[in-house]
């Protein structure tokens, strides 16, 4: 049996406060890196996948990266729909490579071990839908083109449906969703699209890939087959470990304590 070769951790919607409402926030991220920092063997590196905080700010991103400044290995963030795209640049931007001018949408690529991140931006300023429009297609898949790797694509807004049509109308419109599976099936060396923004474990198909929906590190929405209204509630929250095994990636939902 093959051992898993490279390990990425994915950490989702913290929704770090400052100020009064910051202590929860502040704890539950604390305990994920902790919780990160107890796997063995330690990931290759860590994925923050949106809404790093709740509101965007120095003061609450400087605090992110106060809380995430233990972790030893390569850290890299997204833009969620509560992040400011700039401010993300300013504080995290480093060693993710380029991540586009000043006002476009924070996107890039890096190695990670065996695996290659390609990291998209399906944020649209102001407003907590997503979008996966043509020009964000071209980018993504010249990126793909660009080398042949196993590659983890990551996007904070989930390309599926969940059943919960709350979630949902905040979600990629049809049209995006269905150009994208259209452009994973083309590139079958995209062995998981990863995603975050529903707070809740998530699994599900695009193009013949496999979608995974990344728990909170702090609230979460209940199983609400229905819904029609947002709904979070502290729930156990967790975090996702995507490992590489045999020229393939195995997803695992880890609990946070």
């Amino acid at each position: 049996m093959t051992p898993a070769s490279t390990v990425l951790a994915q950490l989702s919607d913290p929704h770090v406060d400052v100020g009064r409402r910051d202590r929860d926030s502040a704890l539950a991220l604390t305990a994920a890196v902790r919780a990160v920092l107890e796997l063995r063997p330690r990931p290759d590196a860590v994925l923050l996948s949106g809404d790093l905080v709740n509101s965007p700010g120095g003061r609450e991103y400087e605090r992110v990266r106060e809380l995430l400044a233990p972790l030893g290995m390569p850290v890299y963030v997204m833009a969620g729909n509560h992040d400011d795209r700039d401010a993300l640049r300013e504080y995290f931007a480093l060693g993710m490579g380029s991540t586009g001018a000043v006002g476009a949408p924070f996107r890039y690529s890096v190695r990670c071990g065996e695996l290659r991140l390609v990291v998209c931006d399906s944020t649209l300023p102001g407003h907590e839908e997503g979008v996966l429009d043509a020009e964000r297609r071209h980018w993504l898949s010249t990126e793909l083109a660009a080398e042949p790797a196993p590659t983890i694509v990551a996007m904070h807004h989930p390309p599926m449906l969940t059943g919960m049509p709350a979630f949902d109308e905040i979600g990629l419109p049809e049209i995006d969703r269905l150009a994208l599976g259209g452009l994973l099936a083309a590139h079958p060396q995209v062995v998981r699209v990863i995603a975050g923004h529903v707070h809740r474990t998530i699994f599900g198909t695009l193009g013949g890939c496999g979608v995974v929906i990344c728990p909170s590190t702090h609230l979460q929405a209940p199983l609400e087959i229905g819904a029609t209204e947002l709904n979070l509630v502290p729930e156990p929250p967790g975090f996702a470990v995507h490992a590489t095994v045999d020229g393939g990636v195995a997803s695992h939902i880890q609990p946070i304590g």
